[in-house]
This record gives C-alpha cells, sequence and structure tokens, in this order.
C-alpha cells in the first residue's frame, strides 16, 4: 500500500507527527514510485569492485539506513537549523547525506555492479569532503495535493532525481 493510504489509516504511524513540507535539514525515507516502491538504502558495506564507496541499494523494509538528510548544494549556503526553514520545490539541485553514515548520495562514471550499462550510485565523503557528483536536481511529476511546485510535500509530492552531472535519473 501507498505511504498516503497507509498515513489515513487508523493507529498507523506513518505521516504522524511529520511535516507536510519538506525543508533542508528535514529527515526523510525516500520511496520509490515504480520497481516495487522500495527505499532509498545504503549501510557502512562498501563495493567490493567498482569505487569501493559504501553501497547504495533498494531496499522494500523500514530500516533506519534509510533514513536521509536533504541539504544544500555546494554552492549554496550551508544549512543552519537556527535560521526560518528554507523549503525545497522544482527545480532545487539538493545533496541527500545518509543519516546513518553522513556520507552523500553520490555518482559517477563508473558501471554499476550488477547493470553494466548504467552507472554506480554509492555514498562517499561527508559535510565538508565531496563534489558536484553529489548534487542531485528535483524535478517534481505531481502532487496529488497540490498544483503549486515550489514546494515538496510529504507523501503527495512524486519527484525524479536528476543527477547534475552525469545527466541521469535514479532508479
Amino acid at each position: 500500500m501507498s505511504s498516503l493510504f497507509q498515513a489515513n489509516l487508523r493507529g498507523t504511524e506513518v505521516g504522524q507527527n511529520s511535516p507536510l513540507e519538506v525543508a533542508y535539514g528535514s529527515r526523510a525515507t525516500i520511496k520509490n514510485m515504480g520497481y516495487g516502491g522500495g527505499l532509498l538504502h545504503s549501510h557502512v558495506q562498501t563495493y567490493p569492485e567498482g569505487s569501493g564507496q559504501q553501497q547504495v541499494t533498494c531496499y522494500h523494509h523500514k530500516d533506519a539506513n534509510n533514513d536521509w538528510f536533504f541539504y544544500p548544494n555546494r554552492r549554496d549556503r550551508d544549512y543552519d537549523e537556527n535560521e526560518e526553514p528554507r523549503f525545497i520545490g522544482d527545480g532545487e539541485v539538493v545533496r541527500f547525506i545518509h543519516a546513518q553514515t553522513g556520507r552523500n548520495l553520490h555518482s559517477h562514471d563508473i558501471a554499476a555492479p550488477l547493470t553494466k550499462a548504467d552507472k554506480e550510485v554509492s555514498s562517499y565523503g561527508n559535510l565538508t569532503i565531496g563534489d558536484d557528483k553529489d548534487h542531485w536536481k528535483i524535478e517534481v511529476v505531481s502532487d496529488v495535493a497540490s498544483r503549486d511546485r515550489s514546494r515538496v510535500r510529504t507523501l503527495t509530492t512524486a519527484f525524479r532525481l536528476k543527477h547534475e552531472v552525469l545527466g541521469c535519473y535514479l532508479r
């Protein structure tokens, strides 16, 4: 069942105490709209070949390793938890920081371990170490609650992540 459907069930924890809109510093799980609805996932294990960086996969069970922070890209001003919220919308270029390991969602021109025609996606660096290969452009596809694309909303906004350097989409 979709997260939006689950959020409307009695006794559910999905969506409870969650802000309506996503801002820099937000902690969230990111669910794939296709491929069985898997969650963006990473863990301390590294790829045995290729980059040797931290593995990123699609995982179908709730787990703390599915949590990511939305952070400004490296050209933007740093996130400051004490300032007014800066909301994220269509066209924003962001970084995703893995909550458990502090590494950036990253991609580069290295073949993926299983689908060699695709690019490897890894977690790399940290808040201060990294490069523009940590940048992902948010492209809002739809929002069942609003036509306003200036804000990404929890549970209702469907978006794609386009790698800023490679020009390809995360899937």
